[in-house]
C-alpha cells in the first residue's frame, strides 16, 4: 500500500490519505507529486530512461521524480525521489524550489538540484529506471518533439526553458 496525502483546488492538505493503487482520487482531491531537474556545471539536465517493464510510460525518457508520501514534505519527496532512483544523495542545500503547476489529478512541484555527478557513480533502481544521461535543453527538446519523453512535459516545457534561461541562465545553445 502506498499512501498519499491529499489536497484540496489550493493546494491545502485536507488530512485525508489515500492508496496510490486504488486508482485515482474523488473530484476535488489532488495528489502531489514532485519532478527533480538535476543541472550539471554545463548546464546540461540528467534525465532517466524509465525501464520497459513499467506500468506508465515504458522506454520513455523523464524527470527523476514521483509521488509525494502522506506525511512527507514536498522536499523530502523530491530528495528520497532521486535516492531511490538514481542512488544520488542530496542535502537541502543542494535543491531550489523552482515552480509548482497543477495537473488534472494532481500538482507537481518542481525542483532544481545543482550538482555535477558522473554517470559511472549512478546506481539505478532497476525496477524503474533502465538508463541515465545528461542532455542538453536542445536535445531535450528533440526527445519530446520526437515522443520519445513522458508526454505531460510537452505541455509546459516552453515555459520552463524561457524560465530557466531567465532565472539560471541556461538556454537552448
Amino acid at each position: 500500500m502506498e499512501l498519499l496525502d491529499l489536497y484540496d483546488n489550493k493546494k491545502e492538505k485536507l488530512h485525508k490519505v489515500f492508496d496510490r493503487n486504488s486508482g485515482e482520487p474523488k473530484e476535488g482531491e489532488y495528489k502531489l507529486s514532485v519532478h527533480s531537474w538535476i543541472i550539471n556545471s554545463k548546464g546540461q539536465i540528467l534525465i532517466q530512461k524509465r525501464n520497459e517493464t513499467i506500468k506508465r510510460h515504458p522506454g520513455k525518457w523523464a524527470f527523476t521524480g514521483g509521488a509525494v508520501d502522506a506525511g512527507e514534505s514536498s522536499l523530502e519527496g523530491a530528495i528520497r525521489e532521486v535516492k531511490e532512483e538514481l542512488g544520488i544523495l542530496t542535502s537541502k542545500d543542494e535543491i531550489e524550489f523552482f515552480i509548482s503547476f497543477k495537473r488534472e489529478k494532481g500538482f507537481v512541484d518542481v525542483w532544481l538540484i545543482k550538482k555535477d555527478i558522473d554517470i559511472k557513480d549512478i546506481s539505478l533502481q532497476k525496477e524503474e529506471v533502465s538508463t541515465a544521461k545528461w542532455v542538453s535543453l536542445k536535445e531535450l527538446k528533440q526527445l519530446i518533439d520526437n515522443d520519445e519523453f513522458v508526454p505531460s512535459v510537452k505541455l509546459y516545457f516552453e515555459l520552463f526553458a524561457r524560465l530557466l534561461k531567465k532565472c539560471h541562465n541556461i538556454t537552448m545553445e
